[in-house]
């Protein structure tokens, strides 16, 4: 019993000694003081930042706060706890011979190199499913119809056939629907099918029409609760008018929002729309050209318009840069992450953010070849 007691004094002399030996001095303490003081300092600054991604689904900085395109900071491939993007994306990556070639490939989000291949592939419309299991496409090779293929590998399947006419296409949030853009003679019209069922249902563009020139340009996008879609139809390739209908998927009634006039912007520049999860409003980006004609600098940005009101609120500069393109935005299943491309003119690159500086995935230089004639080339891609 007095060994043990004398073991337990001996012990707690020794834990008192070694906390003692490091302690540290007055110096050390005040620099940790400090220290601590700057951390505090940028998490209250983050929380800012991300209560503001809150109000406007995805939290992107204010226009004039974020680098140039011209001179992009370098890249990150680490994002902080709790705001990580998916680990990876799904792009068509270029073969090197031309529009012809390439294919589609899951992609690092973190070091931008490729994962897998999953299909060759020469047709750049594609989708990926909200549990990221499946990717739909319409295959290069007849027949032309839509197919699908794991993104964790294997053979693709096809999903229709009822013809090889598609455009843009996308899969509903909940992971039900497949919609895709085809014509009905001279009017435009989005194609929806149940997945579980296998039954389709042609929504047409209701009119009055004014010929051909009436096409929705590939901008719509499915409501957060998969019971609407939402599309901007183009009257007259010349006129630049055009406006934001909606439509019910299960009864396909049609209704005008609003018009793209002044207060959004016009109708031109219109380059991406998206309805982010959790969001009552529409992520749209236009393009804002100034400068020399012959050299005008393009500033992309984020915007939100309700889909009832058509109340806009301005939201962040994506890029800004000479000779710059950027390629339609994607934002994750969750709504909080953009991912989006660029191409100037020697090189192409791929980006994405939540708040604060965009992250670079991924930058390829290209000379003056286009992306479709560099191996490897990638410009953007779906998560």
């Amino acid at each position: 019993m007095r060994e043990d007691l004398l073991k337990e004094q001996l012990m707690s002399y020794a834990r008192d000694a070694a906390e003692a030996a490091s302690q540290p001095g007055a110096e050390e303490l005040h620099r940790r003081a400090r220290r601590h003081y700057r951390r505090l300092a940028a998490l209250t600054v983050t929380g800012v930042l991300l209560a503001g991604g809150v109000a406007a689904s995805v939290g992107l900085q204010r226009a004039g706060s974020l680098p140039t395109v011209d001179q992009p900071g370098p890249p990150v491939t680490a994002a902080p706890q709790g705001v990580a993007p998916p680990e990876s994306f799904v792009a068509w990556v270029h073969g090197g011979a031309g529009a012809d070639s390439g294919e589609l490939a899951v992609v690092s989000t973190a070091t931008g190199e490729t994962i897998r291949s999953l299909v060759a592939q020469s047709n750049p419309y594609w989708a990926v499913s909200p549990d990221q299991r499946w990717v739909y496409f319409r295959s290069s090779f007849q027949p032309q119809e839509l197919h699908r293929v794991p993104v964790a590998g294997g053979r693709a399947e096809r999903v229709t056939a009822t013809g090889g006419e598609s455009g843009m296409l996308a899969v509903s949030p909940d992971g039900s629907k497949l919609a895709w853009e085809v014509h009905a003679g001279n009017r435009p019209a989005l194609r929806v099918r149940d997945l579980a069922r296998g039954t389709e249902r042609m929504l047409p563009v209701p009119g009055p029409l004014t010929g051909p020139e009436i096409i929705s340009r590939g901008f719509w996008a499915w409501s957060p609760d998969s019971r609407q879609l939402a599309v901007q139809v183009v009257h007259g390739i010349s006129t630049g008018y055009s406006e934001l209908k909606t439509v019910d998927v299960a009864t396909g009634r049609w209704r005008h929002r609003f018009n793209f006039d002044a207060r959004h912007g016009g109708s031109e520049g219109l380059v991406a729309m998206e309805w982010p999860a959790g969001s009552r409003r529409l992520a749209i980006v236009r393009t804002e050209v100034a400068g020399d004609p012959a050299a005008p600098r393009r500033t992309y940005r984020l915007g939100y318009v309700d889909p009832a009101t058509g109340a806009t609120t301005p939201g962040a500069v994506l890029a800004s840069g000479r000779d710059l393109t950027l390629y339609p935005a994607d934002f994750d299943p969750s709504g909080r992450h953009l991912l989006f491309g660029l191409q100037d003119t020697d090189t192409v690159s791929t980006w994405w953010s939540r708040g604060g500086k965009p992250v670079r995935v991924k930058r390829i230089e290209i000379g003056s070849h286009a992306p479709a004639e560099v191996a490897g080339a990638y410009v953007g891609g779906q998560w």
